[in-house]
């Protein structure tokens, strides 16, 4: 997905996740993450967007200097327009931003601007899934935007905790390439796989279905194989360092 793609996902998908907690109220439960309720969801993206906004519209080396503008959450009757103003804040500071915005990061990317977009777009999609959830069902992640995503996970996050016991999963996304993640002392190696190597357990839906289940979010795929082997990704924790 281009910039521009990644930058028009985040609007939609804050919208989503705004139309979400409105429906729900602040106080419903959330199923997928069972410490929160809906507003600690929207209070935790609202602070999110804040903070990358501050670091892509400041061109900050140092993100603990964004930590001024991300300030605290009001209470729950200023709680959804404060949301609002912070994403539309962001999604307007991203598409403003220049090629060559030189700001920090924490994975991998084509370029600060291409990460920042990505990553917003990725992480408001997860938390809109959230807060959809808490109201009975939630909509699937744009195919695309899941495939962008299934990358970022095993390429960046997955990549950071150290071991594992030794085994391979094997993603098959409907949508899009297959992967390999081979687990053990050296961590999780992943590679696209569309050839299909030997595997001790194969997890396949939909592309977002297996995007939620690498983030341990409730998702029907099908778990072929081994289970105690896929289960050893439940382990894989998304850091922001």
């Amino acid at each position: 997905m281009q910039v521009s793609e990644l930058i028009d996902a985040l609007e939609v998908e804050g919208a989503g996740l705004a139309s979400a907690a409105d429906f729900a109220g602040w106080e419903a439960s959330l199923p997928s993450c069972p410490d929160w309720c809906v507003r600690d969801l929207v209070a935790h993206v609202g602070e999110v967007h804040r903070w990358a906004a501050a670091i892509v519209g400041r061109a900050l080396s140092c993100p603990e200097d964004a930590e001024a503008d991300v300030g605290t959450a009001p209470a729950a009757a200023d709680l959804l327009d404060w949301y609002v103003d912070g994403h539309a804040a962001l999604v307007h500071t991203l598409r403003a931003a220049p090629e060559d915005l030189d700001a920090w990061t924490f994975l991998a990317a084509p370029s600060p601007l291409a990460f920042w977009a990505r990553r917003q777009a990725l992480e408001t999609a997860v938390h809109r899934v959230d807060g959809e959830l808490a109201t009975g069902a939630a909509a699937p992640i744009d195919s695309a935007l899941a495939s962008v995503g299934i990358e970022e996970m095993l390429t960046g996050f997955g990549r950071r905790r150290r071991e594992f016991a030794p085994g391979v999963i094997r993603l098959e996304p409907s949508e899009t390439t297959a992967w390999q993640i081979t687990l053990g002392p050296q961590g999780a190696v992943s590679e696209p796989d569309p050839a299909g190597t030997p595997r001790d357990v194969t997890i396949s839906g939909t592309t977002s279905d297996v995007y939620l289940w690498l983030w341990n979010r409730p998702s029907p795929v099908r778990i072929e194989g081994d289970e105690d082997v896929a289960r050893q990704w439940a382990s894989v924790r998304v850091r922001w360092s």
